[in-house]
């Protein structure tokens, strides 16, 4: 028996294809077979890898649009039943964070943390999951983050979105089966354009402590992510849902390599958080 990743004619949908671990989704579930809808809130970004996803001999449609605004939503999934005639694939891959204490981040921050990396699949999942289930199959993918089981100093909101995630996934898994599969997976570090420019090339000793405190010694490669969601999306996979597969090369602890300091007894109430503070 040979292994089965054969998604020939399936129409998926891949938010946050603009670049990174988007595009390298957007052109495994091309390789496998599957016509592609790239979604981000950049246009140029997504008619390069809807090109690159053309390439691979199958359609594509580049849609930009915020996955926070539910308007954009909306028209994400008009044009892919218009275009493409059905949905059944959707990668939820939008998300990110900003890097800041506790005591730090802003309550509208927090709140946009969720809305980006958690509210937004409910949103796009929502709107998707009927046609799936009136076509009788789809498969809707998750990407979460290691964070979302470890913890992180200032990286607490996007945690608290990421944890979210996954018990949306399993949530998900069990009221849409039998005929909808939801799993999640959960990344560590993964080189991307962003992590390189930002942080690695910024600071050499950054990719150093990352290589050093994961298990498998080594980054994520974006592409070979991409492999492994193809096989979740794949007939291979279709005893799988509900599961939050750890794509994080064994982390057991965060692989950060800075830590936010203590906080001191007189300095908390000495920030621009928008908390009352004493006088």
């Amino acid at each position: 028996m040979s292994l089965s990743i054969d998604l020939a004619d399936k129409v998926a949908i891949v938010t946050g294809a603009g670049m990174g671990i988007g595009e390298g989704v957007a052109l495994a579930l091309a390789r496998a077979g599957a016509h592609v809808v790239c979604n981000a809130r950049t246009a140029r970004d997504i008619d390069e890898t809807a090109a690159k996803v053309r390439a691979c001999g199958v359609r594509a449609l580049a849609v930009p649009g915020d996955v926070t605004v539910a308007e954009d939503l909306d028209r994400l999934v008009s044009a892919t039943i218009q275009e493409l005639g059905r949905i059944d694939i959707l990668i939820n891959n939008a998300g990110g964070t900003i890097f800041n204490g506790f005591l730090d981040i802003s309550d509208e921050e927090f709140s946009f943390i969720f809305d980006w990396n958690t509210k937004s699949a409910f949103m796009l999942s929502k709107r998707v999951a009927p046609y799936m289930i009136k076509q009788g199959s789809g498969v809707i993918i998750n990407v979460s983050s290691a964070v979302g089981h470890l913890t992180g100093r200032g990286m607490m909101a996007y945690g608290v979105a990421k944890a979210g995630l996954d018990y949306l996934t399993r949530s998900l898994a069990d009221e849409l089966a039998p005929r909808v599969r939801v799993n999640a997976i959960a990344l560590g570090s993964i080189m991307t354009p962003a992590l390189r420019a930002k942080l690695i090339e910024a600071e050499a000793s950054f990719g150093e402590t990352l290589i050093e405190k994961t298990p498998l010694r080594s980054i994520g490669d974006a592409d070979k992510v991409g492999e492994t969601v193809a096989f979740l999306c794949s007939p291979a996979a279709d005893y799988i849902t509900g599961d939050v597969l750890r794509y994080d090369g064994g982390l057991q602890d965060t692989n950060l390599p800075f830590r936010l300091p203590d906080y001191e007894p007189d300095s908390v109430f000495n920030r621009d958080n928008g908390i009352t503070r004493e006088s």
